[in-house]
């Protein structure tokens, strides 16, 4: 498959707003890790607990659909996307139960891990 290398992630500096996307990178700071996404010309440090990968799909409104989404299928089953051993991306229920986001066209991201973790209750 081939698809867009993206990444986004929350910047510790909410002057760059909520999201960014870009490439992902870390460099030592004083020996200690930081992450970073770079989208040119800008390389803003992001938390590193929220970064997640683009999975080269989009929902049903086009909006493209990254690692910690949460969507809804078209028969109203919520899952949250996550990377696999197998180098897939999946949807899991709550209750383990998988998804294959590729095999689900009508999906709707309605949050993420981050913003809405209520919504995997």
């Amino acid at each position: 498959m081939n698809r867009e290398i993206l990444f986004r992630g929350k910047p510790i500096d909410k002057k760059f707003g909520e999201w960014v996307e870009g490439f992902y990178m870390e460099d030592l700071d004083n020996g200690r890790v930081k992450s970073f996404i770079f989208n040119p010309p800008l390389q803003i440090e992001v938390d590193p607990e929220t970064v997640g990968q683009f999975t080269g799909l989009t929902d049903r409104k086009g909006n493209r659909i990254y690692e910690g989404d949460i969507f809804e299928s078209i028969c109203g089953i919520i899952a949250v996307v996550e990377w696999d051993k197998d180098a897939r991306f999946l949807g899991f229920t709550s209750q383990r139960r998988i998804l294959y986001v590729g095999r689900e066209p009508k999906v709707e991201i309605i949050g993420n891990i981050h913003d809405n973790p209520s919504l995997l209750k």
